[in-house]
């Protein structure tokens, strides 16, 4: 077939041209950007255009669109004029489902870490899975891939719009639940209960961290009548990682976090590895920092105790494996200062990132920028943003990234101001950035030698800390 891909130049479009590819199909596709992406994708034979025009859809089999595609752009009024139909990325899940093993990594946290912990491991394993993840992972070369057709394909779960519920999993990894996407889920209860018919549609084992109480996931798991894993850093837990001592952090380099699984209980849901044997204690080490990702590696630990593949094995991957793209990413170090990306947009996880950056560099200044994103976010979750950077030395507040949201006549402009208000209740060392530009501004009259700056954010945050680094390294070679 020949899918032609609107929008192939963002993150989760780009990855399933490159899993259509793979698959043997020709791939055309558009945006208003190009970028390295874009290139490495017309390398692979794909022909991508930088703009829109009606006559590229011309000779597709199928549209392939996201949720930011407008019903009147030109290409999609001519696919429809042309009979082409239209397809969204839980049409193709649901496709693939039917085809492949599926383990989907589902949670309003942690999922983009998990899912290439996840893929990593069966990696390093010999089973060449597929995989499609929501950022670059270094260690496997991109964020998504075809792989071995008899091999599972591990998918990121995207929860938003819904898409997720197309997936039929065989495993269904649950990172963890909070109230998030208030655009699309209006109440909490609509996130939960969403959350519940994902783990309804398992076909197989729901894998669930239970540091927030298990009686959810229980319950979902009876009803269904599927068996049920759980994991987490507290008693209970079928998984339950007991942290060992480790050499105190320096400068960030060197952390790593050594602990050791304890269990699991059901042992009757695990399949016996290549000896016969069920999953053995054997030490563990992360050089990704913080106890979210000790919860993360459990996550991948009980998948690959599930798939038979040996716990030395599973050590050996997780112990080289050194994060995805924005997520804790180390941009570099110029100046004295060590500048930091991470994607963290919510109070949760910036407090868990904040908390791991403390752990990593407990002598440094934490100098923190962070990029609210989107108006509804940021007005629902007001309240729990005072205590999200108890670790922070100094907080910056930079604009709303509106992304697919829009403020037409001017009201939510005072949103950002009354969010800096309720931070500063909670941290006088917080203040408003302004944009993009000011904020670069700001930080680099603020910045000392020995500082780490942290750029948060889901929209385009990542571009202060990259041309914040980028001046510190021209200053430092004048």
């Amino acid at each position: 077939m020949q899918y032609h891909i609107v929008g192939v130049a963002g993150a989760g479009m780009r990855a399933i041209a490159n899993l259509l590819l793979d698959q043997g199909h020709q791939v055309s596709g558009s945006d208003l950007l190009s970028n390295q992406y874009t290139v490495a994708l017309a390398a692979r034979g794909a022909q991508i255009y930088q703009g829109h025009a009606a006559a590229y859809v011309q000779g597709a089999d199928a549209l392939l669109v996201t949720a930011a595609v407008k019903p009147d752009h030109i290409e999609l009024v001519a696919a429809a004029a042309a009979g082409i139909p239209r397809l969204r990325r839980e049409d193709l899940w649901r496709q693939w489902s039917r085809q492949r093993t599926i383990i989907g990594v589902a949670g309003t946290h942690g999922k983009t870490t998990t899912t290439a912990m996840i893929a990593s491991v069966l990696q390093y394993a010999g089973l060449h899975p597929g995989f499609l993840i929501g950022s670059d992972a270094p260690g496997l070369g991109t964020n998504a891939r075809w792989g071995n057709p008899h091999a599972p394909l591990v998918i990121e779960a995207d929860e938003y719009e819904r898409a997720f519920l197309a997936l039929r999993s065989n495993i269904a990894v649950v990172t963890n639940v909070e109230w998030d996407h208030p655009d699309i889920f209006p109440t909490e209860a609509s996130y939960y209960e969403t959350f519940s018919a994902y783990a309804m549609e398992c076909e197989g084992v729901i894998v669930a961290c239970g540091d927030g109480g298990i009686d959810h996931w229980s319950t979902t798991a009876r009803i269904n009548a599927m068996p049920f894993v759980t994991y987490g850093l507290t008693v209970g837990n079928d998984y339950q990682a007991i942290l060992e001592p480790q050499a105190p952090a320096s400068n960030g380099t060197e952390v790593q976090t050594r602990f050791r699984v304890v269990g699991p209980k059901n042992e009757a849901v695990f399949v016996q590895d290549s000896k016969g044997q069920l999953p053995a204690s054997v030490p563990f080490e992360l050089a990704v920092p913080g106890l979210h990702n000790v919860q993360n590696a459990l996550a991948a630990i009980a998948v690959a105790d599930l798939l038979g593949v040996p716990r030395h094995t599973s050590a050996e991957a997780l112990r080289s494996f050194r994060g995805t793209a924005r997520r804790f990413e180390r941009l570099g170090t110029a100046g004295g200062i060590t500048v930091i990306d991470d994607y963290a947009h919510h109070p949760t996880e910036t407090r868990a990132t904040l908390a791991a950056a403390r752990t990593a560099f407990p002598q440094a200044r934490l100098v923190v920028y962070m990029q609210p994103h989107t108006y509804s976010r940021t007005r629902t979750l007001l309240d729990a943003w005072g205590g999200a950077f108890a670790d922070a030395d100094v907080v910056l507040i930079g604009a709303i990234y509106a992304a697919r949201e829009r403020d037409p006549d001017g009201s939510l402009s005072g949103l950002v101001h009354t969010l800096v208000a309720r931070i500063a209740a909670h941290h006088p060392a917080a203040s408003y950035g302004g944009t993009i530009d000011e904020a670069i501004e700001v930080l680099m009259v603020l910045l000392q030698p020995g500082d780490v700056l942290l750029t948060l954010g889901a929209g385009d945050s990542n571009l202060v800390g990259a041309d914040v680094l980028r001046r510190l390294t021209i200053m430092e070679q004048i």
